[in-house]
């Protein structure tokens, strides 16, 4: 079957309930339209309506309680013609309802106590990990990691890994950030059998510094600067949205399918002569940037000396995660001045010739979905050397205009994997709940009331919600938005929940994508796949229309088992995280 013009014709389900958080306003209203029942400030503790009673407060009762009540009946109209006291049954149990075990009746369940404590917690950036003797992370190194070790190798920031605590008032921000940053990172030296986990906590003060802090240091409670890739690092709260396994396999698959085309076909991205060729690269629903970052260390650190550059953006309707994808790029990307010097990054590598090709990577603010339609108004067509955006460094400057006007060589995606629905109400139509029709438009009038989930439980923290389940969007969405944005020969990398395969290749074919290959994963030998990642491109007549089951069995590859029978990593998981810089311990 053929897309049809309305973008997302399966959105609507009925009058009373929608498939997904409609496109416009409401869509950006919350980072979790409907997760929470809260109306009031001193409900901030109600998290997301329970899963098991729907938010009803009661059950049916089961067959053995039924019949236990019926036993409780017959005795109470016994006692009653004897006088004798009788067992009192509740007004639920006469309507054959149990209190829910889950919520205990409140018809919601609590936020993660966890994320609660963190908010009282100073920020963290966690120890460097672990690693076997002579192992050393490689590839593209940060510009503050770059002013940490010509810092550390001077001799300047030992103070208090001696035990003595530097009051020196002459020293700036960024000192101390730089400070703070050598004590978790060690010495290279500092290998599995010595290293102590030394996480280091921000204290208090340097939060109430008059001082302008690195935008990377975590310094708002519950916030850590976690370990990435090679020497990079990511932001991002306790008992929240985290980086996964489903986010290292994904970004590995695109960024070395990518390096390993490009290097074959000896690629060129632009057509004009005399002119760096620029590589797009799109994340789509990019959350805390997990993926984006991944994929563009390995393209930094693979295409050096490459007559390219590299022109990165990642699209996010949530606010919280944009500022902390934000703050990490600046970590990992933003330059860095410090004892007088400027730091861009480099490379770790032994050729004094290895140079990082050049960047722009950036997050915009928006609902992915809405780049369909404004890919539809763009008047420069599918040309992958479409005008770069006006200059500037500020994200501001991008918008999604800009973003729709381009066509990418490489997208990628981790969509939700759980079915949520949703009930909205009308502030102008005197709170009715909305009709089909207006699933699909972004009134601004809307307003999401309630999010049930449909399968499993819904996280109990709300920044984890739309990044499990699918609030703006499954795996169909992702597929008609990559569509849209592929340059000719691009393409498009996706990882979904095993149990949704057949939508996948539904979602492909309706799209007009074709699936190159997919691999699955399995948690463990032994175990069924828990995901895959599906490499796919825009369909050409050489994709031929072989008969559905067949084209499937011919494309999927032996599954990645990221655990043995012992419960350590296999090598071929082993495999992945060599190639990203990881150690295996």
């Amino acid at each position: 079957s053929k897309p049809t013009d309305r973008p997302y014709p399966s959105m609507a389900m009925s009058s009373a309930t929608l498939r997904y958080v409609p496109q416009g306003a409401v869509s950006l209203s919350s980072d979790a339209p409907g997760w929470s029942i809260a109306k009031e400030k001193d409900e901030q503790t109600k998290g997301p309506t329970c899963w098991k009673c729907k938010g009803m407060c009661f059950l049916p009762l089961q067959k053995k309680q039924k019949l236990m009540l019926q036993k409780v009946s017959l005795v109470n109209k016994s006692d009653a013609a004897t006088d004798d006291s009788s067992t009192t049954i509740t007004t639920h149990q006469q309507h054959n309802q149990r209190t829910c075990p889950v919520c205990k009746g409140k018809g919601h369940l609590p936020i993660r106590s966890k994320y609660l404590q963190s908010q009282t917690e100073s920020g963290v950036i966690t120890s460097r990990r672990r690693r076997p003797k002579m192992w050393k992370e490689f590839g593209h190194i940060p510009p503050a990691v770059q002013a940490m070790l010509l810092a550390s190798s001077d001799g300047l920031m030992r103070e208090k890994n001696n035990g003595s605590e530097n009051d020196d008032a002459t020293k700036t921000m960024m000192d101390h950030s730089i400070s703070f940053l050598s004590l978790a990172s060690g010495c290279d030296d500092d290998y599995d059998t010595k290293r102590k986990d030394v996480s280091v906590i921000i204290p208090s003060s340097e939060n109430g510094s008059n001082q302008q802090l690195p935008q990377w240091l975590p310094s708002n409670p519950g916030e850590q600067l976690c370990n990435l890739v090679g020497r990079w690092r990511i932001l991002q709260r306790v008992a929240s949205h985290r980086w996964t396994t489903d986010d290292l396999v994904t970004a590995y698959v695109a960024a070395s399918t990518f390096v390993s085309s490009r290097r074959s076909n000896n690629s060129s991205t632009n057509n004009n002569e005399g002119e760096k060729a620029t590589i797009r690269y799109l994340d789509l629903g990019t959350g805390n940037a997990s993926v984006l970052q991944m994929a563009t260390w390995y393209l930094l650190s693979s295409l050096q000396n490459a007559d390219c550059q590299l022109e990165a953006v990642g699209v996010e309707a949530r606010s919280e995660a944009v500022g902390l994808a934000r703050r990490s790029l600046s970590f990992n990307l933003g330059a860095v001045e410090h004892k007088g010097r400027v730091y861009t990054g480099g490379l770790d590598s032994s050729s004094t010739d290895a140079v990082p090709m050049d960047n722009d990577v950036r997050i915009v603010q928006g609902d992915f979905r809405d780049l369909v339609s404004l890919s539809s108004t763009n008047s420069n067509g599918g040309s992958s050397s479409s005008s770069n955006v006006e200059e500037g460094k500020d994200d501001d400057s991008w918008t999604m205009e800009s973003v729709a006007s381009k066509r990418y060589d490489l997208i990628t995606g981790t969509p939700p994997y759980f079915r949520v629905d949703f009930t909205s109400s009308n502030q102008s139509a005197g709170n009715k709940k909305a009709t089909a029709e207006a699933s699909s438009s972004s009134n601004n009038d809307e307003v999401i009331t309630s999010a049930i989930i449909q399968q499993g439980g819904m996280p109990t923290s709300m920044q984890s919600a739309p990044a499990r389940c699918e609030f703006r969007g499954g795996i169909e969405a992702y597929c008609l938005t990559a569509s849209a944005m592929l340059s000719p020969r691009g393409q498009f990398v996706v990882c979904e929940n095993w149990l949704n395969n057949d939508r996948v290749w539904k979602g492909a074919e309706e799209a007009g994508l074709a699936i190159e290959y997919v691999l699955p994963v399995m948690g463990k030998v032994g175990r069924g796949n828990l995901f895959a990642v599906y490499v796919m491109k825009k369909k050409s007549k050489e994709h031929g229309s072989k008969i559905y089951d067949e084209v499937q069995e011919s494309k999927v590859r032996p599954p990645l088992i990221v655990r043995g029978e012992n419960g350590k990593w296999t090598k071929g998981y082993e495999e992945v995280m060599g190639n990203m810089s990881i150690p295996m311990v």
